[in-house]
Order: C-alpha cells, then structure tokens, then sequence
C-alpha cells in the first residue's frame, strides 16, 4: 500500500492512493451491479448472495466441512449453521458427519443444489455479459487485463487458474 498523501508525498503516492480508493469504491458497485441483475432471474428467486456463495464453494469442491465454508466466507460459524439450515430445508443441502472427523459436519450438495448453483452462476455471468457488452473490444480487453492483474494479488489465485 502507498503512504498516505500529505505534506511530504509525491504525486506517485498520490496516484496510488487514488487508485486504492477507486478500487474500493469501484467492486462493492460492480459486485451490487451484477446481483441486482441476477436476482431478477428465477433461479435466484429467495436466495441470498449468501446462500449462492455456499453452494457455490461445495459446487466447486465437492462435499465441505461447515467449518471450512466459514472460514473462507470469512463468518462465524452460527452463521453458517443458520445459512446450511435453510438449504437443508429447501432440499438443496443434506448434513453429513465428515469421514476424517465425525465430530464436523460435512455440507453436500443434493442434485436441486447442484442445479441451482450451476443456475446462479450463470445468471451472474449472464449479468456481467450485460454489464460489459456496451463497451468497445479494445477497452474489454484492457478489462481482462485489468482483472488478470487483480487475480495475481490474490493468494492462490492467479490469472490462469
């Protein structure tokens, strides 16, 4: 992160904090952006973003310890527990003991999960193809670019993965 602009910073400084800011200000909207979209489609019909990040993860790992989806979503695990309950509920979860640890509980998803989450995503990608699709190719691709830059700052991600 850039020193924070003052008396003594340069215009470097200045430019970085701009662009932090801009960042910070910039992902929160696009992110708002894309999920108003998509949760205009069906399949997003009394589903919370959430809920879609759950099944999302369990989507794409297979069967994932309630811990586990805590940690990553960065939530406590009472949040977890309530969020698993309810897609249990609805037929989209089933509860299991984990194998390795049968003091944890392992979420699975049931076939209706793996279609809605499949669902989800494809209306969110559906969303961001609105989003993007008014602006010309050459600034699409300074787009990519963009984002595969923000891919590498991110731990085990980088722009191939």
């Amino acid at each position: 992160m850039s020193v924070t602009a003052g008396a003594g910073s340069t215009q470097p400084d200045r430019e970085a904090d701009e662009l932090e800011a801009r960042l910070i200000a910039t992902i929160p909207w696009v992110m708002r952006h894309l999920l108003a979209h998509a949760q205009r489609r069906s399949t997003w019909k009394g589903m919370t973003y959430q809920q879609y990040n759950v099944l999302r993860i369990i989507h794409s790992e297979g069967p994932v310890p309630q811990a586990e989806i805590a940690r990553r979503l960065m939530v406590t695990a009472p949040v977890i527990t309530r969020l698993a309950g309810g897609l249990v509920d609805t037929g989209l979860l089933e509860r299991g003991s984990d194998p390795r640890d049968r003091r944890s509980v392992r979420l699975t998803l049931t076939p209706a999960g793996r279609r809605r989450a499949k669902g989800m995503r494809r209306d969110l990608v559906a969303a961001a193809a609105e989003l993007i699709e008014p602006l010309p190719a050459d600034r699409r691709a300074a787009v990519a670019s963009a984002l595969d830059e923000l891919q590498v700052l991110l731990p085990g991600r980088g722009p191939n993965r």
